[in-house]
């Protein structure tokens, strides 16, 4: 996975109106089949939790539906991209005690790896005006600079996804 350019405002606009429609699709939808569910179905004591929790997995199994059918709309592309950068980095996150590990012996693949998580993660914090813990990224990534350098590793390869199984 290679990071792409993302236009920031159209990001931004993007997801906040997917995140808007997902909201109403899920309230409608839950709402309307919890209604009905009860309305043929429902006790008179009022003990209809069980037709509730059904309108709203019946709803979220629409909406995954839509999604999966959907996601390769135009429309999406920066939602779903972004999406998969942060899926990546939780991948390596979960892995990240050893691949620093790795690195610090001088392994120019957990070396790529590190680079491309700090890369993706200020990518995100800038698309998502999470300047807050830029510093600390930074300084990650001298930390990183300074491991090259000790061992001599003037560039590394092209991060592959891949990679990350091995640690």
């Amino acid at each position: 996975m290679q990071l792409q350019d993302i236009n920031k405002t159209r990001y931004n606009k993007h997801i906040k109106i997917t995140f808007i429609a997902i909201c109403i699709f899920m309230l409608a939808v839950s709402l309307t089949v919890s209604t009905l569910l009860i309305h043929f179905w429902g006790g008179p004591e009022g003990e209809n939790l069980l037709w509730n929790i059904t309108g709203v997995v019946v709803a979220a199994v629409l909406l995954a539906r839509i999604l999966i059918t959907y996601k390769h709309h135009p429309f999406l592309y920066e939602v779903v991209y972004m999406r998969q950068v942060k899926a990546e980095l939780n991948r390596i996150y979960r892995k990240q005690r050893k691949i620093k590990a790795a690195a610090a012996e001088g392994d120019p693949r957990a070396m790529a790896i590190l680079d491309f998580s700090y890369r993706a993660s200020r990518h995100i914090f800038e698309l998502d005006n999470n300047t807050i813990t830029l510093d600390d990224l930074a300084k990650s990534q001298k930390e990183l600079s300074d491991l090259q350098q000790q061992y001599n590793i003037t560039e590394l390869a092209p991060y592959q996804s891949e990679w990350v199984a091995e640690y």
